[in-house]
């Protein structure tokens, strides 16, 4: 374990015990704030510009010397955040070193969040870029869809929707520590209570009364672990072994495994939850982003 990954957990941990003895909508407010601070210092190298795309706002993270190439590979990537919070900013950092690692274009997707704008919003958002690009004639074999925690969520249900409206479908799937299930049946969100420092299951239950007030949460496309999963392209999912949400990516990998579809699962011990995102602080994460980029070029190029 890095001295970095010590303290940030130490200090997660606190910011954690403090948050549970908030109301749900006091939590709320603190983490739209938190999340919404940019303290992103982007590469160089990289480019990062604001767009609009399918009337969703966007912003591309991107390689300067893939600017304007539309044949340059894109990842179509959703933050993190419960559904209810999170932001461009909050990863920026991470879409930035993904972008020079993997060389590809990062576009991060603005979507609605709850309880402003509950389920379906987000879904529909983060169909009608897909759907957009698409539309501009982006070859979908160029393409993958990412996400790390909820936006792991939206990513695969993306995926899943693409197939069943008879779309072309992307090249593959990114999953940093996705949150597949939000009917919690995964032994991890108990065992796993006292070891991950970020998330809490009464944290992710709020969440869920926020998201989706009026859908049962066993509904697949809100909880598209327990949806269908064939006919998706190469996954890749990348978790750590402490935190609650260890058994959604494990149980995907399985699941797509028996189905015979292409499943990576890269596991880390003592990190964060979807602690890639925190590529500047962290050299687990900026490791995972090493292997992520190996993943990529291997479905990309295959």
């Amino acid at each position: 374990m890095s001295i970095q990954n010590f303290f940030i957990n130490r200090f997660l941990k606190s910011r954690r015990g403090a948050s549970l003895q908030l109301s749900p909508a006091q939590r709320l407010r603190q983490g739209r704030k938190f999340l919404s601070r940019d303290y992103s210092k982007p590469r160089p190298q990289i480019d990062v510009r604001a767009d609009v795309v399918g009337g969703i706002p966007v912003e591309w993270v991107q390689p300067k010397a893939m600017m304007g190439d539309a044949r340059a590979p894109i990842c179509v990537y959703f933050h993190g955040g419960g559904y209810i919070a999170g932001s461009l900013s909050s990863h920026r950092d991470m879409a930035s070193t993904l972008a020079h690692m993997a060389q590809i274009r990062m576009l991060m997707v603005d979507y609605r969040l709850a309880p402003e704008h509950p389920f379906p919003a987000a879904h529909e958002d983060a169909m009608a870029v897909y759907q957009a690009l698409l539309a501009q004639g982006v070859d979908a074999a160029q393409m993958l869809l990412g996400g790390d925690s909820a936006g792991g969520n939206l990513a695969l249900a993306t995926a899943q929707a693409a197939r069943d409206a008879h779309l072309p479908m992307p090249r593959g799937l990114v999953l940093f520590s996705p949150w597949l299930d939000l009917t919690h049946q995964g032994a991890s969100i108990n065992s796993n209570s006292d070891s991950d420092s970020m998330l809490h299951r009464q944290l992710l239950d709020d969440a869920v009364a926020m998201y989706a007030p009026n859908t049962p949460a066993s509904d697949a496309r809100i909880s598209p672990l327990l949806g269908n999963l064939a006919g998706l392209p190469p996954c890749l999912t990348v978790l750590s072994l402490s935190e609650i949400l260890r058994d959604d990516a494990l149980r995907l990998h399985d699941k797509l495994q028996a189905l015979g579809i292409s499943s990576t699962c890269l596991q880390w011990k003592h990190t964060p939850h979807a602690f890639p995102v925190m590529a500047r602080l962290l050299p687990e994460a900026r490791d995972a982003l090493r292997q992520t980029a190996d993943f990529i070029a291997r479905v990309l190029w295959a």
